[in-house]
């Protein structure tokens, strides 16, 4: 497109523009790390944990084949939707750099967020913005919400972003100069984009097909060779561009079925039976449901109505010049919308393939403000104060959500991990083809959906699959277990024991006959939150409990617990007995005060350094202020020969009252034994003496 150029803008607005891109990149950066190191993965958590279980698997079986495992519907354990990239990218992170794998699915997806900007960048100049007006735009994508919450999750959206929008720079390129490098990064771009995601892929192929016949249409004019030879040129380029991406992708698809084909529980997964849900059912595009979805998206996760009506109101008042890429912009946007309605209707993430288009219209208004006749500063303050819209609309709801710690799943997954080994198979109906209970409890799966388990033949054949697999556990729900036969069927076919061990919320679960005594007799952690056990079936573990115990006295699966500690305690006091449990991906020692544990030094220097933190449940919102925890103190003591305590160490760790005092704590102390002595290491009560909710989690316990 061709325009006249806004003039020159002065000095003064080049610093405000500058500094104010480079505030709002800073914000980005700190809201897209919020809640970084906690295990939940909110927001799409279905989806999200589909991705995540397969890059689990790949990752801990070495397995980086096409047929790559997503192990929730049974054998044979491959249905793959989207190409691995991704996947092998988040795998490949982890395992070269130790980074615990749902931080490093975050990390993939924000740089490639942020390698998306500058191909947004060269696209807005192709809008003819200038320079400095296009980091106005970017910093509207820099506070829209959506684009704060899911740059760093682990989905395979920002990738498929980063591939489309940097396709369609090239492109742009390759078609309008014809460079034969252009044309190399289109295709290489395109088949990228097609293979992480075709949805977002087609979503650009549209600006791309527009912007070829804009190119076409107005250099009939100028060219030098007759009009029909012209378009037989530029539909050659076209096809150079398009057509090894459009195979590619084809194939792609064409083998994900074959491979998905040979799952019969997958059989739904194929890309003929999803068309409907994918391009929308009849009537899906009129649907008043659907359009006021599409509206609770937009209002709620992508741009504040205020802002929404100053951007419009100043496109339509000052950006007369405007029009034209406000319109193209708009119509993509809208277009993806009616070209995949549902799944932008009930997905908000799917937005992020689309939001980008909707920022760079809305911020013409804010460019039409700088270029209009009003004062700069008065520009400038309602440029600001849209950006704050935007940051209060992300503050009071995504922020909200994504500053919860957690560690992901639930008691129920929590207890999976402790009663199934991890070559065991668990079988789940009542959870329709959710990856999130199998992700959290790092299992394969078989997840009888919605619907199915009513179906006698269908539930005989998926469970007669699993032969020559051991089953760890049968999860049913209680009010809808399925077919009268199924907990029968599940004895004969999966050697289920048909009596429950446990009940979390209304899903019972059962464990493998031959080993279900001897897991009950040699757990070590009996409390999974929300779980309680059947009658009878309560573990039947000695309880280290309310006195004190000498290590050296206990058994092999008694000492496990300690496992975290170097040295050893020598002997330990704990209220509710010593054990361990999985928060934030990590192993924790399960310190409710009273905890006390003493470790015999030598005389000399030392340090001991530990990790300290309070369950995120303890102290969150949905708690009664009464119920929540009155926080803990950590005291580190020297033993005396007399008994008396030399204090080396306090702290106070109040994560209710003080928000610095939520996620994992380092604890460093440095001291000197004048001779050999015991040291303590004390976990007690808050400022209230009150043990309610005190669910304190010690971290490894290091004494140099």
């Amino acid at each position: 497109m061709t325009t006249g150029q806004s003039p020159a803008p002065a000095r003064p607005f080049e610093r405000v523009a500058l500094g104010l891109f480079v505030l709002l990149l800073m914000f980005h950066f700190w809201a897209a790390t919020v809640g970084w190191r906690s295990n939940n993965l909110p927001g799409g958590e279905f989806r999200q944990a589909q991705t995540a279980i397969s890059t689990y698997f790949i990752q801990q079986e070495d397995n980086f084949s096409l047929a790559y495992p997503t192990p929730v519907l049974g054998k044979p354990w491959s249905t793959p939707m989207e190409f691995p990239l991704y996947q092998w990218s988040v795998a490949g992170l982890s395992t070269a750099t130790g980074m615990d794998l749902t931080q490093a699915g975050r990390a993939v997806s924000l740089a490639c967020f942020y390698l998306t900007l500058p191909a947004i960048f060269l696209l807005l100049g192709h809008l003819n913005i200038p320079r400095l007006h296009r980091l106005i735009s970017l910093g509207l994508i820099f506070t829209c919400p959506l684009y704060i919450f899911y740059a760093r999750a682990f989905l395979i959206e920002t990738m498929a972003l980063m591939f489309s929008v940097w396709f369609l720079v090239a492109f742009i390129e390759a078609v309008e100069d014809g460079g034969p490098g252009w044309l190399v990064l289109a295709n290489l771009m395109g088949i990228a984009a097609g293979l992480v995601k075709v949805t977002t892929f087609m979503l650009y192929l549209l600006p791309a097909g527009a912007w070829g016949l804009y190119i076409l249409y107005h250099s009939r004019s100028t060219a030098r060779v007759p009009g029909w030879k012209k378009f037989l040129l530029f539909i050659r380029w076209i096809a150079l561009a398009t057509a090894v991406p459009f195979a590619v992708t084809l194939w792609w698809l064409h083998f994900a079925d074959a491979t998905k084909a040979l799952n019969p529980s997958a059989d739904f997964l194929r890309s003929a039976n999803l068309s409907g849900f994918n391009f929308g059912f009849a009537g899906a595009r009129v649907s008043g449901d659907i359009w006021h979805s599409l509206w609770q998206v937009l209002r709620l996760h992508l741009v504040w109505p205020p802002v929404l009506a100053v951007c419009l109101g100043a496109v339509a008042l000052f950006g007369r010049r405007w029009w034209g890429q406000f319109a193209i912009c708009l119509a993509v946007f809208v277009g993806a919308q009616l070209l995949f309605p549902q799944l932008y209707a009930w997905h908000d993430y799917y937005s992020v393939a689309s939001a980008a288009l909707l920022m760079a219209a809305l911020s013409l208004g804010l460019v039409a403000l700088l270029e209009s006749r009003l004062p700069h500063a008065l520009s400038l303050t309602v440029i600001t104060a849209v950006f704050a819209g935007q940051i209060w609309l992300y503050w009071g709801d995504y922020y909200q959500t994504q500053r919860q710690a957690s560690p992901g799943g639930s008691g129920l997954t929590e207890a999976l991990g402790y009663l199934t080994r991890p070559d065991e198979v668990i079988v789940c109906v009542g959870d329709d083809w959710s990856s999130i209970r199998p992700y959290y409890a790092r299992r394969r799966a078989l997840m009888i959906r919605n619907g199915k388990e009513y179906d006698e033949a269908f539930v005989t054949a998926a469970l007669a699959s699993l032969k020559g697999e051991t089953i760890g556990a049968l999860i049913l729900p209680r009010e809808r277990p399925g077919f009268t036969g199924i907990i029968e069927l599940a004895e004969r076919e999966l050697g289920i024991d048909p009596r429950p061990v446990l009940l979390w919320h209304d899903n019972y679960v059962y464990l493998n006959a031959k080993k279900r005594a001897q897991i009950l007799n040699s757990l070590r952690q009996t409390f999974f939150y929300e779980v309680s056990w059947m009658p009878g079936s309560e573990p039947k573990v000695a309880r280290l409990a309310d006195e004190w115990f000498e290590f050296g006295r206990l058994r092999k699966e008694q000492r496990a617990s300690f496992e975290l500690m170097e040295p050893r305690p020598v002997r330990f006091f704990s209220t509710f007995g010593p054990g361990v449990g999985t928060r934030l991906g990590r192993t924790w020692y399960n310190a409710h005060p009273d905890t006390r544990l003493r470790f015999a030094l030598a005389a000399g220097s030392h340090q001991l350094s530990a990790e300290l933190m309070m369950d995120a449940a303890t102290y969150d919102a949905s708690v009664a202020p009464t119920d929540m925890t009155d926080g803990v103190n950590i005291d580190v003591s020297e033993v005396r020969a007399d008994g008396v305590l030399r204090q080396l160490y306090t702290r106070s760790l109040d994560p209710r009252a003080q928000p610095g005092d939520r996620g994992p704590q380092v604890i460093t102390v440095e001291f000197t034994l004048a001779q050999a002595a015991e040291v303590e290491l004390f976990i007690g009560s808050g400022a209230h003496g009150s043990n309610a909710r005190d669910w304190a989690l010690l971290g490894p316990v290091k004494i140099q």
